[in-house]
Order: C-alpha cells, then structure tokens, then sequence
C-alpha cells in the first residue's frame, strides 16, 4: 500500500516472470531479457538507496524497451511521488490502473494523491446505474470482462439446452433458474463491456503534468488565459493543433492547453 512501500516487495516476482515471457529481440540495440531484468533490480536498489531519480530511470528504459506492465507503472509511480512530481506520480498510477483494475495498493495511493491535487471541481454524481457500471469496470479490464461474458453466454446455453432437452422435472427447473440467472448476468455485463469499449474508443483523457499551466482560448500563447490548473488533474481532450490540446473539464470548462503540459492515459 502507499507510495512507501518497498517495490521489490510488491512486485519482483511478478515482473521478473514476466520478463522472461518476453520474446528474443531480433533486432541490434533491442535489450534481451537478462538486460531488462537487471534493468529492473537495479531500479530496485537505486529506490532502495533513496536514489529516486535514478530508479526512475532505470524503470523508463525498460519502458522505452516496450516492457508495458502495470506493476512498473505502479513503480513509477512511487518514484516520480518520492520526488515530488505528483502529476507524474498519478499519470503512472492510472496507467497501473488500466492495466490492474480492482488492485487495492493502486486505488489507495491514487485516491489520496488526488486529495492532494490543488484543483478541486464540484461537479454533479453520476445517476446509480453509471455508478453501477464504472464500478464494475473498476474490477475487471476488457479483456477479463470479454473472457467473462463469453463464458456466461456459453453457461447460459447450456443450462437452457439442459432445460430443453433433459427428462427430470427437478433438474429442469433448476436448469431453467439458472440458465435465466446466467442470462441476466450475460445482458448486464454484456451492456457494461460495450459501453466501456464505447466510451474507450471515444474518450481520450489525460494528466496534467506541470505544475500550473494556463488554460488558453486557443491554440498559442496570443491568446487569453481562461483559466489556470495544477499538477495532477485528469483532463479530456477534445482535440489538438500546433501543439496545443484542446481540453475540458468535468464542470464543462474548456480551452487548450500546450501538449508538453500534458501526459495523455
């Protein structure tokens, strides 16, 4: 839990066994595994040494290698929080958290990071079913939530073939109980997962990385400033031009901000 908490603690195990599912690099200047491993212990002892800065770079070459796992991320996270770059800290931790819906240590030092972001926007909850569904997302990734429906479906089948075709009264209606339970879990699921693809494919977010920027009414520093934010909230982007994003927040305020501003989830 918490920024404190010693990496090779939380997540060594998993990384190192990851590594080594990695393919042989075909290609000169790719590192192979054993480089990526030792890329990885000795993050872990640069943070162990309190050498944050050092550790931080030793995690982003191995994302720069292509390694994309979100116990790094999460890593990252920690180091970039250490040095007091807080918007650097929750851009890795949501990364961590596309990529490990549901884990507790993620959750918890993203929710008390934000209460440290200086931004604070009112803005209207969500109706219960939205709720309902954001929070189911939470727990599964895509991928997870696919594997899950399909196996429901395929459940769901079964049970009703049972009920069509089986001679036992009991065991029909049992059958028919639990082919109905199945289906209504299948439509459920099946609603959250296209709205989440949708709204994946639709959405693009991003952190802010600065520590105050200016919000502009257009894309250039000739134009005026609107409104300023800091470090560390989440931003929608709507659109970009001469490197500039167009932005908005969940209040309904919009302008564009410099791209540099800006790391995009």
């Amino acid at each position: 839990m918490l920024w404190n908490v010693d990496p090779m603690q939380r997540i060594s195990q998993i990384l190192f066994a990851a590594l080594l599912l990695l393919p042989a690099p075909l290609l000169m200047g790719v590192p192979s595994r054993e480089s990526l491993a030792n890329l990885f212990a000795q993050g872990n002892a640069e943070y162990q040494k309190g050498d944050f800065a050092s550790a931080e770079r030793s995690y982003r070459q191995m994302l720069d290698a292509g390694v994309d796992s979100g116990s790094l991320y999460y890593n990252l996270g920690n180091v970039c929080f250490k040095q007091k770059k807080l918007g650097e800290a929750i851009y890795n931790w949501e990364k961590a958290k596309q990529k490990l819906p549901g884990d507790p240590d993620v959750k918890e030092n993203l929710d008390l990071a934000n209460l440290m972001v200086v931004d604070r926007i009112e803005v209207p909850p969500d109706p219960f079913p939205v709720r309902l569904f954001r929070r189911a997302q939470e727990i599964l990734s895509a991928t997870q939530a696919t594997r899950t429906v399909l196996i429901l479906f395929v459940i769901t089948n079964s049970l009703f073939s049972v009920y069509l075709f089986a001679r036992n009264p009991g065991l029909c209606y049992r059958a028919l109980i639990g082919g109905f339970i199945a289906g209504v879990l299948v439509l459920l699921m099946g609603c959250s997962l296209a709205w989440r693809l949708y709204d994946e494919s639709h959405r693009q977010e991003a952190i802010v990385v600065e520590q105050k920027t200016d919000v502009r009414s257009g894309p250039g520093t000739e134009n005026i400033t609107i409104f300023t934010v800091h470090e560390g909230i989440k931003v929608r982007v709507r659109g970009e031009a001469n490197g500039w994003y167009q932005v908005s927040l969940p209040n309904g305020w919009n302008g564009w901000l410099q791209q540099s501003a800006l790391r995009i989830l």
